[in-house]
């Protein structure tokens, strides 16, 4: 096919003074511009010239049409002089703006000579007629290559090298392209070529200026770009820069890997609202596909600060990337499937089945949780949504999920009906409803007939049938109700002390039923964490109880992912490390077992590994909560630390806006916290916090009882640090000691904390730095040995 390669001025124009509409697909477009229908509309056709046309422009003989649109025409054309045939593109009655905005165009796409940039070979005007030659390319628009499906993982590759590279020249040339598409990138037998820089501008200098100087060109109050790749900046009227074109990449990477675009919506409002709020589903495949989902991710970035610092830097990253295996250059990726299950609705109000509202939607969602192509948001995530007629569009946005569970529960006599709705989101197109009916003395073969029915309706969309779900079978309905109501009341850590009850009743009646063993653990931690309770009893109970959940069943999930924080803060973090990387590499696609690898890796003193985890674990669950602000602690990144806490992280945001030098706002957080109804630990923390920044007398030994009962090694790190802070050296080294010996290896806090700045002289301080150091030694040789570069990313772990 022949088709040129320049840029659709009229496309620009379009944008300018055309609404948007929606396309058969339920994104935003703009109506079919020039390029559209001359890139994807022909084959190899071309259009007679029309009366009024022009036999001659300047030096170039005019063939035929190849496209027209509302800004002008596009001609096929000899230029006589040197016997080339190039594409002519004309502009149709320009008002000042246009023929500034045409040789603005122009101007750009001559500025760069790459073999990935459409080649502009002069600007000119004859008889007032402004029109650009520049290079007839044969191929395709990669938007046309896209209405075939989704390219393999080889394919991506090549076309992210080929845009990656001309965006580098474009803008080391001093120029952004800010409308990156699928129909502005070109596929030739030789290559990527870039088209249409209608929309392009010079850099500002600084990046960070204003573009009021842009008024003339670019009209107050209107979009600049095409909505489906536009960035969170663009939609908001922010400055751009390099990384802007990074973001329109990422989008494009996206959507040609997986075959769907990154952001969807009905119109250009959805659109525009996904794009400032929602993140795409993470891809699976192999490790090729999964790294290349990381950098497409990192580039599709709400913040700028957060992408790749420049179109070479992720240039050298995407060249990293090497399929592996025979059947590479085939692979694809798949996007997995965001599953929430919504607490069931009582139809009328009934004491005695209240407790499976939650209860049974967890069980649901826990019975599903580790199939390969599936993720699940959990019913308490999501249970803010739950109602007569859930909002479907608050639900996609705010959870990030492709489908939705809701049920209803009717109890009659010993009888209980479930009535399911498996609903898309955010369009609400049911997918399949069910009504199940079963004795409530039955409600583990209820759950698990509930859940093969799910996976069964799903498995269309997900990459291979799966083999179902997990069965954990209880030895008798007692046991499981015992389980269930359990699981209910342990969900607030308040009453952690009655669930630890009824798991006891569960596993009293099922002394087999793994899972109960282990929700039984975490009971029992809590109570010696939180609460003080008992503590060396609770500790000791608690590794007893994740032991038994693991001779039961050595591969069950739940039991790995709790025992790991356990394990980390009784000084084994190495161990919870390994444990957990082994998890991982069965089950790449849940977000839980890399946020407990953040925990882990982080008291091994693995902190790049830790904040890796992270971004993994978000990759996955755009919400997936993960404990990386004490990672961002460790590394003394106060101002991160202070902008990102959650409620939960009150010590740690005061303790950030302390070191700011903010303590009005530091006692304002305390004292908010101190309103609330808290575990005895936390109540204590946050009064001993407020009268140090009172400069109440006996302050510090007030803090430092706080300590007493505790035998988490990262909590005298953390209050180590608050000491040497406030001047007592001598009880922060002692602290330090706590630590390092209990098992938090982080030399490099050590090293660069500002807070143990004041400690740095003591030899005392620097033989704790050898000992982390040799601790750390030995967490990063396992790290390896364990492949955790690979599952983490591949990056460099001195």
């Amino acid at each position: 096919m022949l088709a040129t390669g320049a840029p659709a001025m009229a496309q620009d124009d379009s944008r300018d003074r055309t609404p948007l509409r929606s396309d058969s697909t339920g994104g935003a477009t703009r109506p079919r511009g020039l390029l559209r229908r001359l890139l994807d509309g022909l084959r190899g056709a071309s259009a007679p010239l029309a009366s009024g046309d022009p036999l001659r422009l300047g030096r170039y003989r005019i063939l035929h049409r190849l496209g027209q649109g509302g800004m002008g025409i596009v001609f096929a054309a000899e230029d006589e002089s040197l016997g080339r045939r190039v594409a002519v593109k004309t502009i149709s009655e320009p008002d000042d703006s246009a023929r500034k905005r045409f040789r603005r165009e122009a101007r750009a796409a001559a500025r760069v000579n790459h073999p990935n940039v459409c080649q502009v070979y002069e600007i000119g005007e004859d008889s007032g007629q402004l029109y650009i030659a520049m290079e007839l390319l044969e191929g395709e628009t990669l938007s046309s290559r896209l209405q075939r499906g989704a390219m393999s993982l080889a394919e991506v590759l090549k076309l992210a090298q080929g845009m990656l590279a001309a965006l580098q020249a474009l803008h080391e040339a001093g120029t952004l392209h800010r409308d990156l598409k699928p129909s502005n990138v070109f596929l030739t037998a030789h290559g990527v070529k870039l088209l249409d820089f209608g929309l392009a501008r010079a850099l500002p200098k600084p990046l960070t200026q204003s573009l009021a100087g842009e008024s003339e060109l670019t009209r107050p109050g209107l979009l600049v770009g095409t909505p489906r790749y536009m960035t969170p900046e663009q939609v908001l009227g922010h400055a751009t820069d390099p990384r802007t074109d990074l973001f329109s990449t990422g989008a494009i990477l996206y959507e040609a890997l997986a075959g769907r675009p990154a952001f969807l919506g009905s119109n250009t409002v959805e659109v525009l609202s996904a794009t400032l709020h929602e993140e795409p589903p993470a891809l699976a495949g192999d490790a090729a596909v999964v790294a290349l989902d990381r950098l497409i991710r990192r580039a599709l970035a709400k913040r700028p600060s957060e992408r790749p610092p420049s179109a070479a830097a992720m240039l050298e990253e995407v060249s990293a990337i090497s399929p592996d295996g025979r059947g590479a250059s085939r692979a694809v990726a798949r996007p997995l499937t965001r599953l929430a299950v919504l607490p069931f609705r009582l139809l009328r109000p009934d004491p005695e089945i209240g407790f499976l509202s939650f209860a049974l939607a967890d069980a649901v969602s826990a019975s599903l949780a580790g199939l390969p192509s599936l993720l699940l948001r959990s019913s308490a995530s999501v249970a803010r949504f739950a109602s007569d007629a859930p909002d479907l569009k608050a639900l996609a946005s705010q959870a990030d999920v492709d489908h939705a569970l809701t049920g209803t529960l009717l109890r009659a006599g010993d009888q209980l009906r479930v009535t399911t709705q498996l609903v898309e989101a955010p369009s609400g197109t049911l997918v399949t409803s069910h009504t199940l009916q079963s004795a409530i003395c039955d409600l583990f073969r209820l759950q698990d007939e509930l859940s093969r029915r799910i996976v069964g309706e799903l498995s269309p969309s997900l990459a291979v049938r799966e083999a179902g779900p997990r069965r954990g079978v209880p030895a008798n309905a007692r046991a499981y109700e015992f389980y269930l109501r359990a699981n209910e009341v342990g969900r607030d850590w308040a009453h952690a002390a009655v669930a630890r009850d009824l798991y006891g009743q569960c596993v009293d009646g099922d002394p087999s039923f793994a899972p109960a063993w282990a929700k039984l653990g975490r009971c029992h931690r809590l109570l010696a964490k939180y609460y003080l309770e008992d503590v060396a009893y609770n500790l000791e109970r608690a590794e007893q109880c994740f032991r038994r959940a693991l001779e039961l069943d050595p591969e069950l999930s739940v039991a790995h992912k709790l025992y790991a924080h356990h394990q980390s803060e009784m000084g084994r973090s190495r161990d919870a490390m390994i444990g957990l990387l082994r998890l991982a590499r069965e089950n790449p696609n849940d977000p839980e077992i890399f946020a407990g690898l953040v925990h882990a890796c982080r008291y091994s003193g693995l902190l790049d590994a830790s904040l890796a985890a992270h971004r993994e674990a978000r990759r996955l669950d755009a919400r997936a909560p993960t404990s990386a602000i004490f990672t961002w602690w460790a590394h003394g990144e106060l101002e991160r630390v202070a902008e990102t806490a959650d409620p939960g992280d009150f010590e740690l945001r005061a303790c950030a806006l302390i070191g700011l030098g903010r303590p009005q706002e530091a006692r304002e957080t305390l004292e908010a916290f101190t309103r609330r109804p808290l575990p005895r630990v936390f109540d204590s923390i946050c009064r001993a916090l407020l009268a140090l920044l009172a400069g109440e007398p006996g302050a510090i030994e007030r803090f430092a009882e706080t300590l007493k009962y505790k035998q988490d090694p990262e909590a005298f790190f953390l209050f180590s640090g608050v000491e040497a802070y406030f001047g007592d050296a001598e009880r922060a080294l002692a602290d330090l000691t706590r630590s390092v010996e209990g098992g938090f290896t982080v030399p490099q806090a050590l090293r660069e904390h500002p807070w143990l700045a004041t400690l740095r002289s003591s030899p005392r301080f620097t033989r704790l730095v050898e000992q982390a150091e040799a601790g750390r030694r030995l967490a990063r040789d396992a790290f390896h040995e364990a492949g955790g570069e690979a599952l983490l990313g591949g990056f460099p772990l001195a």
